[in-house]
């Protein structure tokens, strides 16, 4: 008996983001940093690495300043773990990762989270226009994430016991109230990150195109429906 040649199923990767930060298999999205007068491009590209009730997606970086990360979320919220510390000049890397949420799609307006493990307090600022490299978006969700006081209480006691010298210390002193402000656009995601003291921007991330869309469902409903069908 012939047996026919088919092609084996495609298998589908639901997304595990949220509108405001679609994450997709290989999606791959452009960016550039300017820091003191210095720019650097690099780029982000997702991969789908499992998960059912909270998606999990590993990054692919070149030329990326954020280090090691991954995102996860439920749909709702989109938490990112990473060995780069944003409220910190101290190397994390030797006491393992840390995770902040960086987006609850269900918070409202003015309402605020705290992340114990990052050292922060997220406000849901509002939605507003943002102009990037990759042109411009309406009604961009905008959140702002402050360092708490124990940061820098933190700071304090490790130069108190020497586990830092003087020289980090000042360092670290002087970003110890550096604010990261996000703008994130439906159906693209991050498309705007400045970092730096209230008021002042000291570093700076655009978003410069979506090179690649990336595969899977893209419809939340779909999303929540078929997520015992993996």
């Amino acid at each position: 008996m012939a047996v026919g040649c088919f092609d084996p199923p495609e298998r589908t990767v639901y997304r595990g983001g949220t509108e405001y930060m679609p994450l997709l298999e290989g999606r791959k999205l452009l960016y550039r940093e300017t820091e003191a007068g210095e720019q650097l491009e690099y780029s982000l590209t997702l991969h789908y690495l499992g998960g059912r009730q909270w998606k999990i997606f590993g990054i692919r970086e070149e030329e990326s300043p954020y280090g090691a990360i991954e995102f996860e979320s439920d749909g709702k919220i989109v938490r990112a773990t990473t060995q780069l510390s944003f409220t910190s000049l101290d190397d994390r890397s030797g006491v393992g990762a840390f995770t902040a949420v960086w987006l609850d799609q269900g918070a409202d307006v003015d309402s605020t989270w705290l992340d114990d493990q990052a050292g922060t307090e997220t406000i849901v600022a509002g939605f507003e226009g943002v102009t990037v490299p990759a042109g411009r978006f309406s009604d961009c969700l905008k959140i702002v994430t402050t360092p708490l006081d124990a940061v820098a209480d933190s700071i304090e006691a490790r130069y108190q016991r020497n586990a830092i010298d003087e020289q980090q210390y000042v360092e670290e002193r002087a970003v110890a109230n550096w604010q990261t402000v996000r703008w994130f656009a439906a159906g693209v995601g991050l498309v705007r990150e400045q970092i730096g003291p209230p008021g002042e921007t000291k570093i700076l991330r655009e978003l410069l195109t979506v090179a690649e869309i990336g595969t899977g469902k893209a419809d939340s409903a779909l999303f929540h429906r078929n997520e015992t069908n993996e």
